[in-house]
């Protein structure tokens, strides 16, 4: 039922959008002049054109799209949190997507000059808000459902004083790397053989985001530190002290955390590469921090045994 119901929360807006626009826009065709205005700037002027089949095939094409995306987005993801706000963020983006098009049509029709349109510049703050409106609804219409129980912790992997120990994998996410890689690519591409200016943004997005594809998740004396395997800075690092225990886990990337990627979540934060096993730290504060890699549970052991020895010395 859930599955159900996320697939209507999220593909029924934009089906009523498409719809609209499609059906508003074949109804007003013949008095629509043969470019129509499709952008207009802050005072509400059009400067921006197409021709009647272009905007046809755009808006209704951009609708589909999105529709499509969103909805795959909502059906693969299971139950939580971040398929929540996927659904909430479709619906809303339907509404926000529908109202202008619509508008764009009904104000193109019957001008004899496609300059002459006018949209004014309130219709903004009315399509945000009806947004806004919607994504609540899906949001509060999906409703939260029960919190999964917390996990175990693991068993504590018992340390004698003095004795040192530590663990350490390297975790890479092809989910990024190939996408950071395609970027670079294409940015380097544009440099090379086109405006250098078109192809600096990619080039850089691409350099900054490849190193964190492949990240080393290290557990020891200090406690846990996850860092790129290129760039010591920025890394996450939690000392022993604020450490309460730790467990290995089973995280589902899009359906736990939305996606890829450093993710936050409300008390919760997950550096998270791929699906699979990960290891889930808790701290003083009562934040769990999951990152995703192989062995979780002997490190989370290891982390523990480090833990208790440190309260320990502490005490």
């Amino acid at each position: 039922m859930t599955v159900v119901r996320r697939w209507v929360l999220t593909a029924v807006p934009f089906g009523i959008a498409t719809a609209a626009y499609v059906g508003v826009f074949l109804a007003s065709y013949d008095r629509l002049p043969g470019r129509i205005a499709t952008h207009f700037s802050g005072d509400g002027r059009a400067d921006g054109f197409m021709s009647r089949p272009a905007a046809l095939w755009f808006g209704g094409g951009l609708l589909v799209g999105l529709g499509l995306l969103f909805t795959v987005l909502t059906l693969v993801s299971k139950e939580s949190p971040g398929s929540r706000l996927t659904t909430a963020v479709g619906a809303g983006t339907a509404v926000t997507l529908g109202y202008p098009l619509v508008f764009t049509v009904l104000v193109n029709t019957e001008a004899h000059d496609p300059a002459e349109a006018h949209l004014p510049i309130w219709h903004v703050a009315v399509l945000l808000l009806a947004g806004a409106a919607t994504g609540a609804v899906a949001w509060w219409l999906m409703s939260a459902g029960p919190r999964p129980a917390p996990t175990p912790p693991a068993p504590s992997l018992a340390l004698a004083d003095g004795e040192v120990a530590a663990w350490s994998r390297t975790v890479v996410s092809h989910a990024l790397l190939f996408p950071a890689g395609a970027v670079t690519l294409g940015g380097l591409f544009a440099v090379a053989f086109g405006p250098w200016q078109a192809g600096l943004p990619p080039l850089v997005l691409g350099l900054a985001c490849a190193p964190f594809a492949c990240v080393r998740v290290t557990v020891d004396r200090r406690g846990l530190t996850v860092a790129s395997t290129v760039l010591p800075r920025p890394r996450l690092a939690l000392p022993l002290g604020s450490i309460v225990s730790a467990a290995g886990v089973q995280v589902d990337a899009m359906g736990d955390f939305g996606g890829w990627g450093y993710r936050i979540r409300p008390k919760r934060r997950g550096v998270v590469l791929r699906s699979g096993e990960s290891l889930s730290v808790r701290t003083v504060g009562g934040r769990e921090y999951v990152v995703t890699v192989d062995d979780s549970t002997t490190a989370a052991a290891l982390l523990n045994g480090l833990v208790n020895r440190h309260a320990g010395e502490r005490a």
